[in-house]
């Protein structure tokens, strides 16, 4: 990875560690911004040993895949969970669940005497850090730091809302962005709500550390009937788009898939008892769109890039903002042709039962209302709802260096999309920009969003590659930039004027040669829509033929 492919906020976070005077640095950025990519920067510009540390042993795995395709040497990254213990590594990746054995962690401190002391500590979802675990392992490196004589730059990155706790380890984030503001610029991908009301009676239900205890909420959601009324109102309101339903308990969730089945709607379940291998089957059904609708209790929180998911159910009431906003985060991630997700979210009538216990404690469920501070209308756009507030209106303005007077029907000022993405059809996953006479910058997407290419293809000449194996935020990016620097801005933006013209001559009779389409037809058509049709036609055929001389991945 390259400075020129981070984006704006992303160089302005990692600025804003080499700034800071603190040796406690905490960085906020909603899930699907990228937080992989400005730590890995990080760590490239400081130099030296690296520790980075993810949750849980199934994070390591995915976090190494993301540093290499953000350009570290993959040669240089050793893991220390279960079995392997690469203490000596350069970038050493270890899971917390293996540093909670104090053996382990006098291993990876010790280390430091030989191999060089860490330069840089990173803890991925941070939010974790008031736990026990943490809290010993951030002992342990002040020691060893005071014993070696330098101490290391621990940077903690969090996707959360909810910082308590947190601000008492790292202090204030030096640097955050909010859901809406990242939606606004067109990172992320606008969210829509609706809600799902069903007679669940949340009286018998208790509480624990902050949240509703998940056998009693599996228990009340069975009685109310709740795996029915989430597959029929995803039939009303969600059909189509890929979906990832989260429920309370591992019965529900199988009893959920199983009412989506009984629907017609290919759809699984996914729970903690199942092998890796198994659980990631489902997870590649998913992505190649053989299934539908995935569902799981908690499994999907963390760590699992599934980027065309366009639809989030949260079958599962929580008074948990750090819960909610990982579950709606499995949303927000944009692909090409993507413009928003769908929240469906359960909440309970409340006349059947008094809800004492939250009332005494002032507390309600967490809503994608009260977690992006908005009134959402049903169905409404988050965007559009922030837009209707005047000062948060000005606010964007400001953050966007527009000027004027900003209105909710000029939601497309922000540009959900930018650039004018072309799906390629009779293709693997492919999309393009067109170049104009310079071809087409072309992205080639596989199943798991993280070995993305970037190419231009051109009618006699041999594709030029740019770029390969990188993570699909990384990648459109760089193609973007590139459809920019051949001056194609106009015929990629979204906004351009020529858009709605009538077609052209030439785009009607090619229309009509390449595409079979009658001339009433094509005349009939937007000089976009023509336009569209034809980089489709022609993207496609010289990406296929390229794919068959083996220059195309």
């Amino acid at each position: 990875m390259t400075p020129s492919l981070l984006r704006p906020y992303q160089l302005a976070a990692v600025e804003a560690v080499e700034t800071s005077d603190e040796w406690y640095c905490l960085i906020e950025l909603p899930t699907g911004s990228g937080k992989t990519l400005v730590f890995s920067e990080v760590i490239r510009r400081r130099g030296g040993r690296a520790l980075v540390v993810a949750h849980r042993d199934e994070l390591i795995a995915q976090a190494e895949e993301k540093l290499v395709s953000a350009g570290i040497d993959p040669e240089s990254i050793g893991r220390v969970k279960a079995k392997r213990d690469e203490v000596s590594a350069p970038i050493v990746l270890a899971s917390m669940q293996t540093l909670a054995r104090k053996p382990r962690r006098d291993r990876l401190m010790a280390s430091q005497r030989e191999a060089g002391i860490f330069q840089t500590v990173v803890i991925d979802e941070a939010h974790h850090v008031p736990a026990a675990s943490y809290l010993a392992l951030l002992d342990d490196i002040e020691t060893a730091a005071d014993e070696l004589g330098d101490g290391p730059l621990v940077l903690g990155v969090t996707a959360t809302p909810n910082r308590i706790g947190v601000d008492e380890v790292f202090g204030s984030p030096i640097f955050s962005r909010d859901l809406v503001d990242m939606i606004a610029e067109g990172w992320l991908a606008d969210l829509r709500g609706r809600r799902i009301g069903i007679d669940l009676d949340l009286g018998s239900v208790r509480l624990s550390r902050g949240d509703y205890v998940e056998a009693d909420l599996a228990e009340a959601l069975g009685d109310a009937g709740a795996p029915v009324a989430v597959a029929d109102a995803w039939l009303e309101y969600g059909e189509d788009r890929p979906t990832i339903v989260f429920t309370a308990g591992v019965h529900l969730a199988h009893e959920t898939a199983k009412a989506f089945r009984e629907r017609g709607v290919e759809a699984e379940a996914i729970d903690g008892e199942m092998s890796f291998d198994d659980r990631h089957a489902v997870l590649d059904r998913f992505r190649s769109g053989e299934t539908e609708v995935v569902v799981n209790c908690s499994i999907l929180i963390e760590g699992v890039d599934l980027p065309a998911t366009s639809c989030i159910v949260v079958a599962r009431p929580t008074l948990s903002s750090i819960l909610f906003a990982q579950m709606i985060g499995r949303g927000t991630r944009r692909v090409p042709g993507k413009d928003d997700c769908l929240i469906l979210d359960v909440i309970g009538a409340t006349d059947r039962h008094s809800l004492s216990a939250l009332e005494r404690q002032g507390r309600e469920a967490v809503s994608l209302e009260s977690l992006a501070g908005v009134e959402l209308e049903e169905g409404g756009s988050l965007l559009e709802a922030a837009l209707a507030d005047r000062p948060r209106r000005e606010r964007l303005a400001a953050l966007l260096g527009v000027h004027g007077q900003l209105v909710a029907e000029d939601v497309d000022l922000f540009g959900r999309r930018r650039l004018r993405w072309i799906n390629l059809p009779g293709t693997p996953i492919t999309y393009a920009l067109s170049l104009g006479d310079a071809g087409h910058v072309v992205l080639t997407v596989d199943d798991t969003s993280i070995c993305c290419g970037v190419y231009r293809v051109n009618k006699d000449e041999e594709p030029e590659t740019f770029g390969t194996d990188l993570h699909i935020d990384a990648a459109t990016v760089l193609a973007e930039q590139l459809a920019c620097s051949y001056g194609a801005r106009a015929l990629t933006s979204v906004k351009a004027r020529w858009l709605g013209l009538p077609p052209t001559d030439k785009q009607v009779a090619a229309l009509v040669s390449t595409r079979g389409v009658s001339p009433d037809v094509a005349r009939s058509l937007t000089r976009g829509q023509a336009s569209d049709l034809l980089d489709a036609t022609f993207a496609a055929r010289r990406v296929n033929q390229a794919r068959r001389r083996g220059q195309i991945a």
